[in-house]
Order: C-alpha cells, then sequence, then structure tokens
C-alpha cells in the first residue's frame, strides 16, 4: 500500500540580531571599529536575501561509489525500510571557505540492509542544480555572493526492484564575501525526512535536504534556510527559502500537487 508524506513548506528562517563573535573567527580591531563607526554598512538587509535558480549543470562530474566491503552479498534486505548510509550534517562553507568533499560528503536513502549503493543497479547520471545565493547591506550594496550546485544520483534498485538515491550534496561554486563579513554553510537531511513514497513492494525513496546558512558581522548575526525535496525517481523541488518569488511558488505548487497526488492513492 501506499505511504502518506508529509511535505512541509517551510519559508526562510531568518534570526533577530545575536551576538555573533562567537560564530566564527575573531573579528579584528579594524573590521569592529568600522562597524561600529558605520553600522549600516555591515548590517544585513534580510529582506535581500534571495536564491536565483541559474538552471542545470551541464555535466556534473561522476561521484565513485565508496567500497562495499566485506565480501559476500548483502545481509536481508529491507526494501521499504529506508535509510541514510551517508552524513546527516556536514559542513559546505566555513569562515567564507569552501570545505566539502563532494567525493565522500553527502546524504543517501537506500534500503535498509545494504551495504552500500554499489551494490545496487540501474543508476542515472549524476544530476545538478546550480543557484545563486545574494544579500545586501543596509545600503544596498551586495555583501554576499554564492554559487552553488545540488547534486544528486537517482534510479538506483536492488535486484530490479525500487528507485533510491545517493550522493546528495551541495557544492559550492563561487563564494564572494564582503570585507568585515563572515559566512558560512552547512547541509543536512533529517532521518525523519527521509520517507517511501512508492510501494511496499516496489518503493520510491524520497528525503528533504536542508540548506543552511549564517551571516555574521560585528554587529549583527542573520540566519537562513532552504528545503529541497529529492525523490529516488529524479523528481526534483525547492520548498522552502528565499527563493526569487516566482519560482518559490511555482516550486510550492508542483509540491502541493504531488502530496495531493500522493494521499489520493493513499485513500
Amino acid at each position: 500500500m501506499y505511504r502518506r508524506v508529509p511535505l512541509v513548506l517551510s519559508a526562510v528562517l531568518l534570526s533577530a540580531a545575536v551576538p555573533a563573535a562567537a560564530q566564527f573567527s575573531p573579528f579584528s580591531p579594524k573590521e569592529v571599529q568600522a562597524a561600529k563607526k558605520d553600522p549600516k554598512a555591515f548590517t544585513i538587509d534580510e529582506t535581500t536575501i534571495e536564491i536565483v535558480k541559474l538552471g542545470p549543470t551541464v555535466s556534473p562530474a561522476d561521484i565513485a561509489p565508496p567500497d562495499a566491503g566485506g565480501g559476500g552479498g548483502d545481509p536481508v534486505v529491507v526494501l521499504d525500510s529506508i535509510i541514510n548510509l551517508g552524513l546527516k550534517i556536514w559542513k559546505i562553507v566555513e569562515d567564507n571557505k569552501p570545505v566539502v568533499d563532494v567525493s565522500n560528503q553527502y546524504a543517501t536513502a537506500l534500503p535498509e540492509g545494504v551495504k552500500g549503493w554499489s551494490s545496487m543497479a540501474g543508476w542515472q547520471r549524476p544530476k545538478g542544480t546550480i543557484y545563486q545565493l545574494v544579500a545586501k547591506n543596509a545600503y544596498g550594496g551586495q555583501v554576499i555572493n554564492l554559487r552553488y550546485q545540488v547534486l544528486r544520483t537517482s534510479g538506483g534498485s536492488y535486484q530490479g526492484k525500487g528507485k533510491y538515491l545517493t550522493a546528495v550534496t551541495v557544492e559550492p561554486l563561487l563564494v564572494e564575501v564582503a570585507w568585515g563579513y563572515r559566512f558560512t554553510m552547512t547541509a543536512s537531511v533529517p532521518d525523519s525526512s527521509i520517507v517511501n513514497v512508492g510501494t511496499t513492494e516496489d518503493p520510491v525513496a524520497a528525503m528533504m535536504a536542508q540548506l543552511g546558512w549564517r551571516i555574521s558581522t560585528a554587529v549583527k548575526d542573520s540566519q537562513g534556510k532552504g528545503l529541497y525535496y529529492l525523490q529516488g525517481d529524479g523528481a526534483y523541488q525547492e520548498v522552502g527559502g528565499p527563493f526569487r518569488r516566482e519560482g518559490a511558488e511555482k516550486a510550492k505548487a508542483s509540491v502541493a500537487k504531488l502530496e495531493r497526488e500522493t494521499l489520493l492513492l493513499a485513500e
């Protein structure tokens, strides 16, 4: 039977001003003095933070499967019990610098009992979608310019059954941060977000990937979050965050339609 899927559409979460010095490397005396002298130049206008979808990646690199190890076949595999054998949370950008290694820092949605996605077949070529995140200060000057791509590999099956996900990660392509600012970004995939939207006999894995960021100066700290919904059959949507309005409304409408169709199939 079909399972109901809780799809939550979440808007961007932005914090109020809080002390920020402890979140990043210490601000220099010159940065602190400049922020005190001209606080508007070092204060993010949170209404200007937006993510623009630039389009698909032309040819994202293949991520080699990890060594399954151990030899022999898999133990008992439970097709409709879908778990993450990868990371639950990992850093993408830290203190203005890219730190992620996409070859081994990623999440998966695989059937319980498999040793790794190398023991499965039918994987499609990796896909990627490129985005640009920008933010401006209180004067309207751009202080954050980030370009990144959301990578994923879908379509894998176990002995001809199911559609699963692997190598779900985020790769920064460009990080530009104004002097006096600190930027960090983290990816996470909560266990509670990994579900089966197919049948018990022929599952379709789904997950909600979160991309959180923090922007800090000597006078203010702001943070936000973007949400991405992925399925093992290749379905993909942006479902929460400061996406440019026309894109966000379209994504929300598509996910709402998907949720209605899933609930109808469950009845």
